[in-house]
């Protein structure tokens, strides 16, 4: 079976949906699924491309115009056409369109993946222009797509919102899990929280820091590390408040990636997404997966921290946070490893990038081949 998937962008700072693309098509493969992705290399020469695996088939940029108008994506799909099913990632952009397309006239099976791209927060990001692009073509590319994958049941709902009745297909993101990475069973001198992620305001970072403001002397052994970069104005405030404040246990430590970062998570005790919405948030396995458990705001799908006992899920207003923070700086360190190993318990046998690739697997063979349909695709 040989599938290509698309996306407009494929460089390291796109954040999670270009890292779980392309950690998926290396799973795929890894299942003897012949997968490529076409995307467009980076305009920016500080801003490469996340690898250079002979699969990655990158196109000089060419795109015109916020929508990614590209003729080399397009005549690339057109002159590229053995493949059994095509998979786009993302919205509002004419790769995906120009996907679709190419689908519809080889009439193979298309899956579109939105990432979040539905969720009413981000509808009304430009909202003007989405309406276009949707009323053009986006929606009914959706509307004609043979299966829509969704990576969590909030997700689902927010297609079915949207007045979206194909099949969904709920598949979470996969982590690919590094075998040398252990929990640490070494106790810190200071207890450390961290954000991780992008510094915009759906991230609530600020609600973060006025919960830890309103901690005082109770967070006087512990310290806040704040990991990103992102909206300069937004990263102002949130310093600035921070100075005003006398945080002197915050720090911005901004931009951090790959062995440097997994090293710097491997030293933190608890880790906070306070999102306002997350449409999955990779960064709650990529702690849980070193034994880190989470406090995660009701804004992103992670109920799985109550389930399996391995953080807290918790309502996004402050009086709440400052609460759950309370009980983690003084859990004893026994429970918080105990939830630790809950935490990777839960990753290795739902999130790592063998058991959704398996199932991606299983999606694919459903709608080439007419094999039996997953559970997990509701209709």
């Amino acid at each position: 079976m040989k599938i290509l998937h698309t996306i407009s962008g494929l460089n390291i700072s796109s954040g999670g949906p270009t890292s779980c693309t392309y950690n998926l098509i290396k799973g795929l493969r890894d299942e003897g699924i012949e997968a490529d992705i076409l995307t467009l290399m980076s305009r920016d020469d500080s801003d490469k491309i996340i690898a250079d695996d002979s699969f990655i088939k990158a196109l000089p940029n060419d795109a015109r115009t916020p929508l990614v108008y590209s003729s080399n994506f397009r005549r690339y799909l057109s002159s590229h056409i053995g493949y059994d099913l095509y998979h786009a990632n993302g919205l509002w952009t004419c790769p995906t369109h120009f996907t679709a397309e190419i689908a519809k006239k080889q009439n193979k099976p298309c899956v579109i993946a939105p990432h979040g791209m539905l969720y009413p927060q981000a509808l009304q990001v430009s909202a003007w222009k989405k309406k276009i692009v949707s009323t053009v073509f986006q929606r009914k590319d959706l509307e004609t797509a043979s299966c829509l994958q969704a990576t969590c049941m909030a997700e689902l709902e927010h297609i079915r919102a949207f007045g979206l009745n194909n099949p969904v297909a709920v598949i979470p993101n996969g982590l690919v899990i590094d075998d040398s990475l252990e929990i640490r069973k070494t106790s810190n001198s200071v207890r450390r929280f961290a954000f991780v992620g992008r510094l915009n305001r759906i991230k609530n970072v600020d609600l973060l820091l006025s919960a830890w403001s309103k901690l005082g002397d109770k967070t006087r052994n512990c310290e806040l590390l704040i990991i990103g970069d992102g909206d300069t104005a937004y990263k102002k405030e949130l310093e600035e408040f921070a100075t005003a404040n006398k945080l002197n246990n915050v720090r911005f430590l901004g931009f951090i990636m790959g062995k440097d970062l997994q090293k710097l998570v491997h030293s933190i005790d608890f880790q906070i997404l306070p999102s306002k919405s997350e449409n999955f948030g990779m960064v709650v396995p990529e702690a849980l997966i070193q034994g880190i458990p989470v406090i995660a705001s009701k804004g992103t799908p992670w109920s799985d921290l109550e389930t399996f006992d391995c953080g807290w899920w918790v309502d996004n207003d402050i009086d709440t946070l400052i609460s759950t923070l309370l009980i983690a700086i003084n859990l004893s360190e026994q429970d918080r490893l105990g939830m630790g190993e809950r935490g990777r318990t839960l990753v290795l046998r739902h999130y790592s990038i063998k058991s959704v690739s398996l199932r991606m697997k299983q999606l694919y063979e459903w709608l080439v081949y007419k094999n039996i349909k997953p559970e997990y695709v509701y209709e």
